[in-house]
């Protein structure tokens, strides 16, 4: 796949930071996190998307929907573990479960 870039609005890639944010609870800086995203390779992103899709499958599975709290801690455990395998943050995990842009596209702000 070739690499291309994709110009976004500092405002949608703000509101996308902020949405994914919600349950990674980072602290990192969204400029070090969207620099993490862009150097991410496009097998690396579907990858990752696969994983969480998974690590859901599974937490469908053994945890009710009345459980929302069980739910939201889960969903940042795996992002913990998967952001230590490819060595980035979290919140750059999450970025990649529904990225404002294709696997084989860099963000660029304008």
């Amino acid at each position: 796949m070739k690499t291309k870039v994709v110009i976004k609005s500092k405002k949608d890639a703000l509101k996308w930071l902020e949405v994914c944010n919600l349950l990674a609870k980072s602290m990192c800086d969204y400029n070090t996190v969207l620099s993490q995203f862009n150097s991410l390779s496009a097998s690396d992103r579907i990858n990752i998307k696969t994983r969480l899709n998974e690590c859901d499958e599974t937490r469908k599975r053994k945890i009710p929907n009345t459980e929302q709290d069980a739910w939201v801690i889960g969903i940042m455990v795996d992002a913990h573990i998967i952001a230590c395998e490819y060595n980035v943050d979290p919140l750059t995990v999450l970025l990649c479960v529904n990225p404002i842009c294709k696997a084989n596209e860099r963000i660029i702000l304008k």
